[in-house]
């Protein structure tokens, strides 16, 4: 069966909100112009008013957050040489508080878990089943740990840009049409369904309609990608500005831990990239699982 043993591409939110482009200068491909219309010259595409104020609330929001905490359950396919699709699934814990603070916990269906600090002054990445971690120096922020996870070290980092301060910005760049489809009432409170599309995916994504619209599910089909795989998300838990202390969120090496070393990826040229993630397609993903040259201490992930 075939499961991909790095599964970068499938679980690293949408290509509007994730990327080298980060904090990127020119526009992207199909990229709006400022009357709405694609640079490219092609037709404008619809952009409802009522969807993209929901849309930067939310994004809005987020970033100007001093930090939160938020439980998120995920499911992702795989499309077999059959062209059968089957999906796994993970559960994601973050707790971000700004400027230099984040904690990411992770548990895999296939039970393995990996925990993710960062504490202003270096990225710990720690394996509680083999009691191993991996530690790397990085001084800065959090908006710096995230761009040096996802671009240096090729690392995995689901919903990567719903932690850093410049969200509104990148989905202003990377945003080619959004709709609103209709006010959810069967969701667990009411949310506002959009429904969006940038370059290489298309994407829905459901909006509390209280007075914070964080986002409550998720989903998204990278069109370009045999098969037309998607990734999908619920969120739960949402605490805005919780009291954690820095040492919430520190790294304490159990007994026993071995500290290993933390390698980091050899780059490749950007033609072998992601245009837009900068992470490696399904179909470029190495035959045994593992990524060539890769100090990626969270593994493989089946």
């Amino acid at each position: 069966m075939k499961i991909s043993g790095w599964l970068a591409w499938s679980v690293l939110c949408v290509s509007l909100m994730l990327g080298p482009a980060l904090a990127a200068e020119e526009p992207l491909p199909n990229e709006r112009a400022a009357d709405g219309a694609p640079v490219d010259g092609g037709a404008p595409m619809p952009m409802d008013s009522e969807a993209l104020g929901a849309l930067n609330r939310m994004a809005g929001t987020l970033a100007q957050a001093q930090g939160f905490s938020v439980t998120i359950r995920a499911g992702y396919d795989i499309v077999q040489d059959t062209g059968q699709k089957i999906t796994f699934g993970e559960r994601r814990r973050f707790t971000l508080s700004r400027p230099d603070r984040l904690r990411v916990e992770v548990e895999e269906s296939d039970g393995k878990r990996t925990l993710v600090i960062y504490d202003g002054k270096a990225i710990t990445v720690f394996n509680p089943g083999e009691n191993v971690y991996g530690q790397i120096e990085k001084v800065g922020s959090v908006d710096d740990a995230v761009r040096y996870v996802i671009q240096d070290l090729g690392m995995r980092l689901p919903l990567a840009l719903m932690l850093v301060s410049t969200l509104p910005d990148a989905l202003d760049q990377r945003l080619q049409s959004i709709d609103y489809v209709e006010r959810d009432t069967l969701t667990p409170a009411p949310t506002d369904h959009l429904a969006g599309r940038a370059a290489d995916v298309d994407f829905e994504i459901w909006l509390d309609t209280g007075d914070t619209p964080l986002p409550q599910r998720f989903a998204i089909t990278y069109k370009n990608e045999e098969g037309a795989p998607q990734y999908r998300a619920e969120f739960s838990d949402w605490k805005l500005n919780p009291d954690v202390s820095p040492m919430d969120l520190a790294f304490n090496p159990p007994d026993g831990a071995q500290r290993i070393p933390f390698l980091v990826r050899v780059s490749q040229p950007a033609a072998a990239q992601s245009s837009t993630t900068g992470e490696a397609s399904p179909d470029k993903a190495p035959a045994d699982g593992k990524p060539a040259e890769s100090g990626n201490t969270e593994g493989p992930s089946k």
